[in-house]
């Protein structure tokens, strides 16, 4: 009887997606948009796979740590979301094509910091505003408690179809390539983004003018119930002839009434044709204006002395008809007083951003969860995208000699992208059963990772090296679906108001810290110290978040 009861109370996930299914045109746009939006990020491991020798590897992860920084900094408020993410896409393609331009036609020294500064800088802003606002418009369109889940989903499944996405359109069709060409293509491909954001919003817009005409069907969303009301309580049966009655029924007929009602009568001896007096939400009655309530609104005097008055008479006694030269004088001095009025607001602004982040960084320091929360949200997408980056160069360094090191680098890539996909939609078919043990798969998830990286280090066999793979795909959809939501319940809603702020600001340094240090390493070390560094890395965050929620593992 009580799995009965539990059945009834909680849903199943198949009934929750039939729910949903009416909106799949939404799910698609969605998806696609999830698989384009992604391909920055894990664009140079792709393109590493023939070109083991460029020696630009970080762009990828810096621009997921601006994303982070900018995240931080500018904080915008839900309006305009379509427009912001319409501008955040262009400056995103402007960033990255015009990186790639800079990579084809300029061969000087400073080639490099241009492309990592267009690519990370300018496209990490207009990846900001594409991704906050992205979940800002699904946020009005989808149910937190009943549907969001399913974004989640396509929000992990998205981003483990791009690899395949980017091995298909970057790798299969190019065999001698040039490295900013595909850089420039990569702009291009990126503004499939618009029409898709602009798919999204006809949508919601349908969606939600058929929310409106299912409202109106029902008796309160139906016009003439409101007009109905409004005409009983405005008075406006007026037009219709009063019976009249002798004063024996009045008298035999007297009882309280209201007063507002009782005085209606009388108003139909005031014309139609005059207006009166009192405001359109009172009511006249002989001369007089009374409130709903049918109390008398009594005309406020204002009471002068007598050398007030008179000065007040010979001020309006000396005032001339303004001329047309002085309108515009006045028009120029407001526009003048408006500008230095924006002006201050804007220094106000300023001043606002910088107490925000303070006050963030101050409680922040003092809290002990923070540090695991940044630590492991500063290592876990920088070392999985830098680990995509540095395994072309390990797989040719050590696969050389038993031969075929390019295949067996698409195989690990797809093996990856596979097992992170398949277990995608078994988060998504266990959803319900798994909300309570999000915690407890977190912690899988980054044992998974740890294992699964030092699998791939050790190179022993190709039997290693596949299930290390399997490992990664596996730990990194985990880590997907459930990441930001465990961190987020570690506070209450007034304590992540503050903490988010300097977690993403210091969560975005140390990323850009992470992938600069690794880059640097990448051209003057070897690649397996490369390699084990980041390893050692990412135990490290995950050994101190195991350290501080040791007590979920024994619930």
């Amino acid at each position: 009887m009580e799995a009965f009861i539990n059945e009834m109370v909680e849903p199943r996930v198949l009934d929750l997606l039939v729910l949903i299914l009416p909106k799949w045109k939404l799910l698609v746009y969605i998806f696609m948009m999830n698989v384009i939006i992604f391909s920055p990020i894990y664009f140079f491991g792709v393109i590493l796979i023939d070109n083991v020798e460029l020696q630009l590897i970080c762009p990828s992860a810096l621009l997921y740590g601006f994303n982070l920084i900018h995240r931080a900094l500018f904080v915008r408020h839900n309006l305009n979301n379509t427009r912001s993410m319409l501008g955040g896409i262009g400056l995103l393609c402007v960033g990255v094509s015009s990186s790639g331009l800079v990579a084809m036609y300029s061969d000087d020294r400073g080639t490099n910091q241009a492309i990592v500064l267009l690519y990370s800088v300018v496209g990490g802003y207009g990846y900001h505003l594409v991704f906050s606002k992205m979940w800002k418009v699904l946020a009005k369109i989808f149910n937190a408690k009943t549907e969001m889940f399913v974004i989640k989903f396509l929000h992990s499944f998205g981003q483990a179809m791009t690899s395949m996405f980017l091995l298909v359109i970057f790798h299969c069709p190019w065999k001698d390539y040039i490295f900013g060409a595909l850089l420039a293509l990569l702009g291009g491909v990126l503004l499939n983004l618009v029409p898709i954001a602009i798919l999204i919003e006809k949508e919601k817009n349908f969606l939600k003018l058929d929310q409106d005409s299912f409202v109106k069907i029902t008796e309160k969303g139906n016009e003439s119930f409101y007009n109905d009301v409004a005409k009983n309580f405005t008075g406006f049966e007026a037009a219709f002839p009063v019976q009249t009655t002798t004063e024996a029924e009045q008298m035999s007929m007297m009882s309280w009434k209201n007063p507002a009602n009782y005085s209606r009568h009388e108003e139909l001896e005031i014309p139609v044709l005059l207006e009166g007096d009192c405001d359109d939400d009172l009511l006249n009655r002989e001369g007089k204006c009374y409130n709903h309530d049918g109390v008398e609104i009594l005309e406020i005097i204002i009471e002068e002395e007598e050398d007030s008055v008179s000065e007040i008479g010979e001020v309006i006694v000396n005032v001339q008809p303004v001329k047309a030269a002085d309108k515009t004088k006045w028009l120029t001095l407001s526009q003048i007083l408006i500008a230095i009025a924006k002006l201050y607001h804007g220094i106000q602004m300023r001043q606002n951003f910088n107490a925000r982040i303070v006050k963030s960084l101050r409680y922040s320091v003092k809290e002990i969860r923070f540090y695991s929360c940044l630590l492991l949200k500063s290592t876990d997408m920088c070392i999985f995208v830098l680990f995509l980056t540095v395994l072309p160069r390990f797989m040719s360094h050590h696969y050389y000699s038993r031969g075929k090191p390019r295949q067996m680098l698409l195989l690990s890539l797809v093996i990856i992208s596979s097992s992170w996909a398949t277990f995608s939609l078994l988060l998504l078919w266990c959803d319900i059963k798994l909300r309570k043990q999000q915690d407890k798969l977190l912690i899988f998830s980054i044992l998974f990772k740890a294992f699964g990286y030092f699998c791939v280090y050790s190179t022993k066999s190709s039997f290693w090296t596949v299930s290390g793979c399997i490992l990664i795909g596996v730990g990194h959809a985990i880590a997907c679906s459930y990441q930001d939501l465990v961190i987020k319940r570690k506070f209450n809603a007034r304590q992540w108001s503050l903490v988010k702020g300097s977690l993403c600001l210091l969560s975005g340094l140390l990323v850009v810290a992470t992938a600069s240090l690794t880059n640097v390493a990448y051209i003057y070390c070897r690649i397996d110290n490369v390699l084990l560094t980041l390893l050692l890395l990412y135990c490290f965050s995950g050994s101190v978040w195991l350290v501080c929620n040791f007590r979920i593992i024994f619930r």
